[in-house]
């Protein structure tokens, strides 16, 4: 009983041999994320060290950061060439994006910039869902691709009828890894504990957004329940 309700530092977990991120802000100065081509670097070499394989860039694309499929390519072209010189050149790096269903927001410049398996990443207001978002997800879905909802335990007008309703609709969720070890606070912990007791999550990501924040993860701890959890969805 002791073993099962004990915790573990994020660090020694394990979680992270092999690991595949599927969502993180490491393109620089393109976002809210990583702002230099250096840092990047960094955090791909520390990522690394902890047993990361592979890793997926997933800038923002909304209203207020309007990036395009060609602007974002040209600095995810330039990374490339800055790592072939460094220890994470043995990783293995993506191009996807995350979508804000904004007014920017453009099906056809979307999907442009998949995560595998023809899925859609995407993304809402923490505070309010964005006008007709059933409607503007089965679209997306009518187009041939699959919404992925991005860290749904975060959003503040979510709760489980909401959840249960989304995947009825055959909406996939995307789990943000730092949600499990509590550092986005406790409510937004309890969430993500409910989503992992209902087999609800398909993918994981840490949605790194600077080095400080990523060792501030790697500080965390994992209930242990948890990590057996986690190890089941990336063992799927």
């Amino acid at each position: 009983m002791f073993f099962w309700n004990s915790s573990i530092k994020v660090s020694d977990s394990g979680v992270l041999k092999g690991y595949t991120d599927y969502h993180c802000h490491l393109l620089p100065g393109v976002d809210d994320g990583v702002q230099k081509h250096t840092m990047t670097i960094d955090l791909l070499n520390l990522m690394m060290q902890h047993g990361v394989g592979e890793v997926y860039f997933t800038p923002h694309v909304m209203e207020d950061m309007p990036n395009t499929p060609e602007s974002l390519g040209k600095v995810y072209d330039e990374v490339k060439q800055m790592i072939a010189q460094e220890p994470c050149r043995e990783m293995t790096i993506h191009l996807a994006a995350e979508n804000m269903l904004d007014n920017y927001f453009d099906i056809a410049r979307a999907k442009q910039l998949p995560l595998p398996d023809n899925h859609l990443l995407v993304e809402t207001s923490y505070f309010t869902p964005p006008y007709n978002m059933e409607g503007r997800l089965q679209e997306i879905m009518a187009s041939g691709i699959y919404p992925m909802l991005a860290h749904p335990c975060r959003y503040q007008y979510m709760g489980e009828k909401d959840y249960e309703r989304l995947r009825e609709m055959r909406i996939h969720f995307q789990l943000n890894l730092p949600a499990v070890s509590g550092l986005y606070g406790t409510e937004v912990q309890k969430k993500s504990f409910w989503l992992l007791d209902h087999h609800y999550y398909s993918i994981t990501g840490t949605d790194t957004h600077s080095l400080k924040q990523y060792q501030a993860f790697l500080d965390t701890k994992l209930p242990r329940k948890r990590v057996k959890q986690i190890e089941e969805l990336l063992g799927s």
